[in-house]
């Protein structure tokens, strides 16, 4: 129970706060489920008691977003879940349960990812998990802020021209999470894990920041309730700045089929049971001979 109480989550492109809302509803429920563990149904206790029961809280919930109207909205929805894990609490141990007045507030820092020190939202020492979904944007499709935003992460590997705006958050995370045991997870298009991208984005994550993966679900069809959606097929890339025995790879035999898992002992940067080797062109560090 403590442990779930110290637990931080970081969205770096949090948006209106999806990612954290399934998070922290998750959250909740592994809490409940260790409190009637710990209580069981003692419908005797009182209101009191019941008030200190639950420890996780939304205030364990960061985020960063360049749009000040989603991060409001990523706010408010935390506080909603927060309620109706609330009411579950209060079903569970037959006492009525709310946090009114609201004392504990989310961390949703509005300002561009790429341009912000992630370690002023959330120190790295105190974060647990990383996760997001950050834009899908291509080269050809970045506008001049963007490319901008491309040119100040990448400025010191040559080649980075091709990336798509994606790799940026793996290389903000790859450099934020050094000398952690920070789990980090993204969305993203599955084109980071094929072609040329790969000898650029890997070569540098692999061989200066020493990232390993630690589990991966291959192309799969990106699903969304939203009206007018966008048709993409996507990779999720789970990645820490330490190895881990067990290894997971999630495979699809089409990208709409229900995906099954296996065990691998290392995944590479093309998403396969394999030695860490990327095709690459030769192209040096910047700066290095």
């Amino acid at each position: 129970h403590e442990k779930l109480a110290k637990l931080r989550f970081l969205d770096p492109a949090c948006g209106c706060g999806n990612f954290l809302v399934i998070t922290y509803r998750e959250l909740r429920k592994l809490e409940l489920e260790v409190l009637l563990e710990l209580y069981g149904q003692q419908h005797e206790m009182s209101l009191d008691h019941v008030t200190r029961l639950s420890k996780v809280n939304v205030d364990q919930f960061y985020g960063i977003e360049i749009e000040e109207f989603p991060a409001r909205i990523a706010e408010v929805a935390l506080w909603l879940t927060d309620h109706q894990a609330n009411i579950a609490l209060s079903q569970a141990f037959g006492q009525f349960y709310d946090r009114l007045p609201l004392r504990a507030s989310p961390h949703i820092v509005v300002g561009n990812a790429l341009r912000t020190d992630w370690r002023t939202v959330l120190l790295a020492e105190q974060c647990s998990y990383v996760l997001g979904n950050p834009p899908f944007i291509g080269k050809k499709e970045q506008d001049a802020t963007q490319k901008a935003d491309m040119e100040l992460t990448w400025c010191d590997v040559l080649g980075a021209g091709i990336l798509d705006y994606v790799t940026a958050w793996y290389r903000r995370a790859a450099a934020y999470i050094q000398g952690t045991h920070i789990r980090c997870a993204f969305v993203s298009t599955n084109s980071i894990t094929q072609g040329e991208q790969v000898g650029v984005l890997w070569a540098d994550l692999l061989q200066r920041w020493h990232i390993k993966i630690h589990f991966a679900h291959r192309t799969f069809a990106w699903e969304s309730e939203a009206r007018g959606k966008a048709h993409v097929h996507v990779v999720i890339i789970g990645f820490g700045a330490f190895d881990v025995p067990l290894k997971v790879l999630f495979d699809y035999e089409t990208p709409k089929s229900e995906g099954h898992a296996a065990t691998a002992k290392n995944i590479n940067p093309y998403l396969t049971d394999a030695p860490d080797i990327v095709i690459t062109t030769e192209l040096p560090i910047k700066g290095e001979a």
